[in-house]
Formats: structure tokens, C-alpha cells, sequence
């Protein structure tokens, strides 16, 4: 087979004194490793499903949904408990996973029957199956204007959903092998990583066409932007480094080196710092994106994944 002020006579509590966490997959495990961003510590690990991969958390953090493609089935936990609440069984080989802001929709992509399932997280049930490309891998939400984009692996393009009606509204020829995605706050550009071509392809979403390609690392996987869409962080698997691109340029600045076989990556709210899930040595590397270099590495599990939003708070 990776977010108000109130102005108050009530103290606001400041990034550091709200709780925040990272979710790691651990594919080899049977696991999902729990890392305190405060602390940059794994607190606890919580068995799941078979093979986790994918990963998506609701906006508040409450809720999050893993893909289990070895039991065919999806994990729903309780992030306030810290431990498995249900599985849900949804198809041959899911992989992918998003979810809308709220956690009241889930959407997997099922890498062999080229779908991608809509659940019902409240009913536990899936109630939508859209039809897709070869291959569904990546998913994004854009949750303000309804769209749902997914990366078709062996089909070297991008589906974009209508999320109200859940139909199909374009097809974007993209490069070789698309796996992961990022897309902007306003969600004008969409960045697709493409694993065989060892590029990232730049996609205006409003004119559903391809506006420029970006060399990066070997074998990338999956980016994402910084909050202010200036820097696009993008693992590459081959060569265990991330590519930091400027956005603007669209140039990479420089490579980062990090542990084996980078895969999911994902960034504090406050932009600060970069986790980054590695497959080969089963640890999570921590990014100062101001120093461009790994600051701590924290033991997970074997086979660490995360594939998807991981991070509490963005």
C-alpha cells in the first residue's frame, strides 16, 4: 500500500497551557502512539485495529478515526479517554481518511474497490459510496466551501467531490503516483505529492488545472502547509529528509534530515513545529521550522505511519 479569539474578562489560555496532542499510527504495532506536543513526550500507546495507517481528527479534538486496511476497518476513539470506542467495518483496503470539522462526517478511501465511503459517525454506519479513480489514497476536506479532494494513485489524478451532493465535480491530471495533499486556508491551491515522479504538483482549484510542478526529494509521500500557506513541508521516503518549500517561489530552500523512510507529517497550530511519522526506524522526528533541523526524536512503534491530521488544534 498528512483551527478565534474571544475578548473577555476570562483569561484565555495561551497555546502552551491548552493540552495538545499528536496520534501515531504504527502500522506493524497494532497501535496508536500519543505524544503530548507540551511535553514532546509519548504519554500513552492504545491497541486498534490491524495495520493502522490512515488518521483524522474532528476539529475540536475530540474525536479520532483510524484506518485499519489488514482488519478492514476503521477505529473510532475517544481522545478525552484515550482509548478505542468502536470499529467500524467499511471495505477491502482502506487506507485514507479525512473527516469534516465537526467529526459527524467521515470519509475513508478504499484502495481496492475505488471508492470512497461516506460514514455516519453519530449512526456508526456508512451511508454514501462515491465512486472514484484507481487507487484512492489521500483525502483533504475543504470544509467552508464543501469540497473533498482525493489523490487516485494509479490513475495520476485528482477527484474533486461535491460534499452536498456527493458527486463528482472535476477530474485534475496531476504527476506520477499521488499520494498525499495539502491545500491552502482559502482553498485556492491544492499540492499534491507525487510519489514516482519525485514532484509536487500545484493545482488551482477554481480553474481545475495544474499551475506548476515543484521538484522535491525521492519517493515523497505527504506535506503539509505551514498556518500562514508560506512553507510546504513534504517527507521524502528514499532520502529521509522533508523538503521545506516556499510557496511563493515555489522553490525548495532546503532539505531537513530526518529518521528512515519519513511518511506522515503534520505542524503545531502556532507553526513552530513539524512531527514527522518514520516508517523505518519507528520514531517521530520534531522540526524547529525556525532552526530547519530535528530538535527531538521520540520512540513510537514499529512500522510509524500516520497518514493524515494528526495534530490537536489546527
Amino acid at each position: 500500500m498528512g483551527r478565534f479569539f474571544l475578548i473577555s474578562s476570562i483569561p484565555i489560555l495561551s497555546y502552551a497551557e491548552t493540552p495538545r496532542y499528536a496520534y501515531i499510527t504504527n502500522q506493524l504495532d497494532d497501535s496508536v502512539s500519543i505524544i503530548s506536543l507540551e511535553a514532546q513526550s509519548v504519554i500513552q500507546t492504545i491497541k486498534v485495529g490491524k495495520a493502522p495507517a490512515g488518521v483524522a481528527l474532528s476539529q475540536d479534538g475530540k474525536k479520532l478515526f483510524v484506518t485499519n486496511p489488514d482488519s478492514q476497518d476503521i477505529s473510532f476513539i475517544d481522545t478525552a479517554l484515550m482509548q478505542e470506542s468502536f470499529r467500524l467495518k467499511t471495505g477491502s483496503g482502506p487506507v485514507g481518511i479525512a473527516t469534516n470539522s465537526n467529526g459527524h462526517r467521515v470519509f475513508v478511501a478504499d484502495w481496492y474497490e475505488n471508492v470512497v465511503k461516506v460514514i455516519d459517525t453519530e449512526k456508526r454506519q456508512i451511508i454514501h459510496s462515491i465512486p472514484v479513480d484507481k487507487s484512492p489514497a489521500g483525502l483533504i476536506v475543504d470544509n467552508k466551501r464543501h469540497k473533498l479532494y482525493v489523490a487516485n494513485r494509479d490513475d495520476n489524478s485528482i477527484t474533486i467531490i461535491d460534499l452536498t451532493t456527493y458527486q463528482k465535480i472535476a477530474k485534475i491530471s496531476v504527476g506520477k503516483a499521488p499520494f498525499g495533499l495539502a491545500l491552502t486556508r482559502d482553498g485556492q491551491r491544492l499540492y499534491s505529492v507525487n510519489v514516482q515522479d519525485n514532484t509536487v504538483s500545484v493545482v488551482d482549484t477554481q480553474k481545475h488545472q495544474v499551475l506548476a510542478t515543484i521538484n522535491v526529494g525521492e519517493w515523497p509521500y505527504c506535506a503539509v502547509l505551514s498556518p500562514d500557506d508560506r512553507w510546504l513541508y513534504v517527507t521524502n521516503q528514499d532520502e529521509s529528509t522533508v523538503s521545506k518549500v516556499d510557496t511563493q517561489s515555489q522553490q525548495v530552500v532546503t532539505d531537513i534530515a530526518v529518521d528512515d523512510t519519513p511518511e506522515g507529517i503534520d505542524i503545531t497550530e502556532d507553526g513552530r513545529y513539524v512531527y514527522v511519522a518514520n516508517w523505518g526506524s519507528g520514531r517521530v522526528s520534531i522540526i524547529d521550522t525556525a532552526l530547519n533541523a530535528v530538535i527531538n526524536t521520540l520512540e513510537t512503534g514499529q512500522g510509524s505511519r500516520a497518514f493524515g491530521d494528526f495534530i490537536t488544534g489546527r
